[in-house]
């Protein structure tokens, strides 16, 4: 009887003991600011299908480069307003890819190649933030796409 109750616990607690455990190379989290620029020649927002998913893509050019963003309407948006929006400190494609590479650096330390295949992904959790009037913006949590080419 013993046995059968070691086991049934067992089966139970140990699964969620190993997976719930933290990281040890969280996920920094960055914000990234969506201005629509008339005159851009790339800078765009638009509605798409991306993996049969419903949502927003957003181009964001910027001095240091270009991203495309998508945000899924399976993720929730939300709307704050505007007095909020200092609390958020934005990065620019210089400092993102900094990150990046620290986070590599460090994951993968000791090893002469770094396995990592460069997505952005795996390493952040994504904001896109858009000020959609002069009281509201919005905050999108976003994945990254098309990052090489």
């Amino acid at each position: 009887m013993d046995a059968i109750k070691l086991l049934t616990f067992s089966l139970i607690f140990i699964p969620i003991i190993s997976f719930g455990q933290k990281s040890i190379y969280p996920k920094d989290t960055i914000y990234v600011l969506y201005e629509e620029i008339k005159d851009a020649d790339w800078n765009a927002k638009f509605e798409r299908k991306y993996n049969q998913k419903l949502g927003i893509y957003f181009n964001v050019e910027t001095k240091k480069g270009d991203m495309t963003l998508f945000a899924p309407y399976s993720r929730k948006a939300d709307t704050l307003c505007i007095k909020h929006l200092k609390d958020y400190r934005f990065s620019d494609l210089e400092e993102i890819e900094e990150k990046k590479n620290n986070w590599i650096n460090k994951k993968f330390k000791g090893l002469k190649y770094k396995p990592y295949s460069g997505s952005k992904n795996g390493v952040f959790q994504t904001y896109l933030i858009e000020v959609i009037s002069e009281n509201k913006f919005v905050i999108y949590p976003v994945i990254w796409r098309n990052e090489r080419i």
